[in-house]
């Protein structure tokens, strides 16, 4: 008996908790399946976080990834894509691997089907985004730098055309004009 209680307390309070924080996500890790979205009878009801379940925030149901997880999930049928926080447990159903709340299905375009394969991927931890789309990063730093200038807006600065190259020509040295001297004779002096 006290063999069972020792075993109990080694697995409930050691190992467990080293199962639940191996758990950790990857960022970029990825995975795919189904999803579906939440039905309305859901809705103002706790979720297994202890939050309230609203149709106005992009939460997400998901089997084991921590709460606060952040995933960026894309309906692979129409490459429209959402970011979402765990903040549930489920779904419950054999098969699916998220489901997403109200706004979360209608940014993925799912209303007409009930459920769409998805592409999940891990994109931050604690409610916090930490890697991005390359083209939202363009798109954000357009905001910093303001729209994109036209074309016709551009002068375009063409150096000048140069065909030979100029070098002044030497200029001749004045002399001043010596009367020749002969050798062997004097010269004569002024009396």
């Amino acid at each position: 008996m006290i063999l069972k209680k020792i075993v109990f307390f080694f697995l409930f309070f050691v190992v467990k908790p080293l199962f639940l924080y191996s758990q950790t996500p990857v960022l970029g890790s990825e995975s795919f399946g189904k999803a579906s979205y939440y039905g309305n009878k859901f809705y103002g009801r706790k979720t297994a976080s202890g939050e309230i379940l609203k149709k106005r925030g992009f939460t997400c149901a998901h089997p084991s990834l921590p709460f606060g997880t952040m995933l960026e999930v894309t309906n692979l049928a129409n490459n429209k894509w959402c970011i979402v926080r765990v903040n549930d447990r489920g779904p419950f159903v054999r098969g699916r691997i998220l489901d997403v709340s109200h706004d979360g299905a209608k940014q993925l375009e799912m209303f007409k089907t009930g459920t769409a394969k998805v592409k999940v991927m891990v994109v931050g931890d604690n409610g916090i985004v930490m890697i991005n789309r390359p083209e939202s990063i363009i798109e954000n730093s357009t905001e910093l730098i303001g729209p994109p200038e036209e074309e016709d807006k551009i002068t375009v600065i063409t150096p000048p055309i140069v065909s030979k190259k100029y070098t002044p020509k030497p200029k001749k040295k004045k002399s001043k004009t010596k009367t020749p001297i002969q050798l062997g004779v004097k010269k004569k002096k002024n009396s």
